[in-house]
């Protein structure tokens, strides 16, 4: 039976581990995978209408829901198999603050042809059938991620698009943040959205040769 996996890692890049891998060992009662884009609206003055321009992609979303099960008629589970010690396994792997990454964790979610990338957005959980001492015997946790890509990654996805929506450039000799930004957007102003963008330190003194992915920024 194909099971869901949960890998964890402390850095954005997706290479430094954390833990070890979680398989869910039921089947999620249903996956849902969401896509949003931002538009703006373009009115004129005193108008009611109006176009809406494309701003920027949104990030992607993931959610599922799935049923933990201790009362042992689940295969998989053991007699003493603990539901706290089950919850609190996935809230250690993706909720917990992660002092290596000064955040909680980034995940890589995979389920037969499906691969996500992203972080915990929310987590919730609900317990039921209680022993005679107050133990829950299920829980049901209903649990949603909001998609994540490196820099390096959203620069080679939108690379492959519309001239329109996004401009990769590559830095030549004597260019500047600034000088790139009024060439492309008329307005010097943007180096700061720009940098932040593509996770650059500074906007000055970027190398000749480096490429900057210039998105569809509203001109101040």
């Amino acid at each position: 039976m194909q099971k869901i996996e949960i890998r964890s890692f402390t850095d954005k890049d997706f290479r430094k581990e954390y833990g070890i891998p979680l398989e869910l060992s039921v089947d999620p009662e249903q996956i849902s995978f969401g896509k949003n884009i931002f538009y703006r609206e373009d009115k004129q003055l005193g108008s009611t209408g109006g176009d809406i321009k494309f701003e920027k992609y949104g990030p992607t979303s993931l959610s599922f829901k799935f049923t933990i099960d201790c009362t042992g008629v689940v295969e998989g589970t053991e007699k003493g198999d603990s539901v706290y010690d089950k919850v609190s396994e996935i809230t250690n792997l993706l909720y917990v603050y992660k002092s290596d990454g000064h955040s909680p964790a980034y995940v890589i979610i995979s389920y037969g042809e499906l691969l996500f990338k992203g972080r915990l957005e929310k987590m919730n959980t609900q317990y039921m059938m209680f022993t005679t001492k107050g133990i829950p015997l299920r829980a049901s946790l209903d649990i949603s991620f909001k998609g994540f890509m490196s820099g390096e990654e959203e620069r080679k996805k939108f690379s492959k698009q519309s001239p329109d929506m996004s401009r990769l450039v590559t830095v030549k000799e004597g260019e500047t943040l600034p000088y790139l930004c009024h060439r492309l957007y008329g307005d010097s102003l943007l180096v700061r959205e720009v940098a932040r963008f593509n996770e650059l330190d500074s906007f000055r003194n970027i190398p000749a040769g480096t490429q900057l992915l210039f998105p569809p920024l509203k001109k101040n």
